[in-house]
């Protein structure tokens, strides 16, 4: 008889346990990309040469598009200046539904370069892609920090270039 109520003991603890793991499967993380769907960050390095502010909006709990903008920009002793601005567009597919998560990230880059010395002046714009593949975690607070393996490729050339991104989800 003990035998007996000790197995349909185990039996109840393992169905209640089972039960609660399956709750808890189901139940809305209250911390993922769904909840929090928007972030602002830095990243240095990255798809923008040395640093882009960027603002992400989540469209799905696993994708998001992604707008940012870095500029660069220096002065001469002759009074001549220039202007570097990058604008990347792009967006991010993430591969597991939990607070931290493969993705996957790809765009564009929109350059615009002006530049002025003495006589000359000269203002150029272009375009360069990006690709990449990255780690991204949230905490319970909202700190969001990214790190990714860009591919930065114009013109049949690549460049494989790294960035570490920090940032707030909201």
């Amino acid at each position: 008889m003990s035998k007996r109520l000790a197995a349909l003991g185990a039996a109840f603890l393992l169905a209640a346990a089972s039960q609660a793991a399956a709750q808890a499967a189901t139940a809305p993380h209250p911390n993922t990309r769904s909840t929090m769907r928007n972030d602002v960050s830095l990243e240095l390095l990255g798809k923008s040469a040395l640093y882009t502010f960027a603002y992400q909006r989540m469209i799905t709990p696993a994708f998001g598009l992604e707008v940012g903008v870095s500029a660069l920009g220096g002065s001469t002793s002759s009074g001549g200046n220039s202007t570097v601005v990058f604008v990347p567009l792009g967006a991010k597919m993430y591969v597991i539904p939990k607070d931290g998560s493969l993705f996957l990230t790809g765009g564009i880059n929109i350059v615009t370069a002006t530049f002025s010395d003495g006589p000359f002046s000269d203002t150029g714009s272009g375009t360069f892609g990006y690709a990449g593949l990255g780690f991204e975690f949230r905490s319970s607070g909202g700190f969001m920090i990214r790190g990714t393996a860009y591919g930065l490729f114009a013109s049949g050339d690549y460049f494989i270039w790294p960035g570490l991104t920090v940032g707030y989800a909201f």
